[in-house]
């Protein structure tokens, strides 16, 4: 089943994959910058586990499969971000999709924070990490899409497998299923005081944009080989 998915010509998202009909955004998407010929592979999923293969045929997909159901991972793997400047966290957001990262929150601003959304423009920055995490989600093939939600108050990160990114941090990864990671300057050493863990990202000292990615990475390494 897998293999049917690495090898689909294009992978995309419906409401109902037993009776799957395109967004006209996708079907655009598909049919002017893909530009997929009749007869190639299209997977499509409802983003919560059930997927199919599909023929691209006028424009439209029609199955060729049955509908597959794939259990979600477990245990769910989040990954805690302050936002950074520039378009440094949408590369983030990208990239933890990729890796396979479950949750992704952002957070409201820190001590430390240099990037700090008006209220007005807070919705907007939100809907373009949805849009990021769901064009990963079809570039990597994923039948699970990921939750992004946020700004969300560092105080709600205090306790259970949850681990804040700090140097010399000595938490194990068998016990983390949370990480944080702060801004651009770090947390504040008020902040770290209600650290429930710390663990150590290696001897390098990393951008925070980097960070994030290394995390995800260790963390799913660790809990999905």
């Amino acid at each position: 089943m897998i293999e049917a998915l690495r090898r689909s010509s294009a992978h995309v998202f419906v409401d109902s994959v037993e009776s799957p009909v395109l967004s006209k955004d996708d079907q655009q998407h598909l049919s002017r910058v893909l530009r997929l010929r009749d007869g190639e592979s299209v997977t499509c999923s409802n983003g919560v586990g059930s997927w199919r293969e599909c023929v691209w045929q006028s424009d439209a997909l029609v199955p060729r499969s049955d509908v597959h159901t794939v259990s979600a991972p477990t245990p769910v793997l989040t990954v805690v971000v302050a936002p950074v400047k520039g378009d440094k966290t949408d590369l983030v957001v990208e990239k933890l999709v990729e890796i396979g990262i479950d949750n992704i929150v952002v957070l409201a601003p820190l001590d430390h924070s240099v990037v700090r959304w008006t209220p007005d423009k807070t919705a907007q920055v939100m809907a373009r990490f949805q849009r990021i995490a769901r064009a990963a989600s079809m570039q990597s093939r994923r039948v699970h899409l990921p939750i992004i939600s946020g700004p969300t108050d560092l105080a709600t990160f205090r306790g259970g497998a949850v681990a804040w990114a700090e140097p010399g941090g000595t938490a194990d990864w068998s016990g983390i299923t949370t990480i944080v990671i702060g801004p651009e300057g770090g947390f504040s050493a008020a902040e770290l005081e209600y650290a429930p863990a710390t663990v150590d990202m290696g001897p390098a000292i990393l951008r925070a944009e980097t960070a994030a990615i290394v995390g995800a990475a260790r963390m799913v390494a660790h809990w999905r080989r």
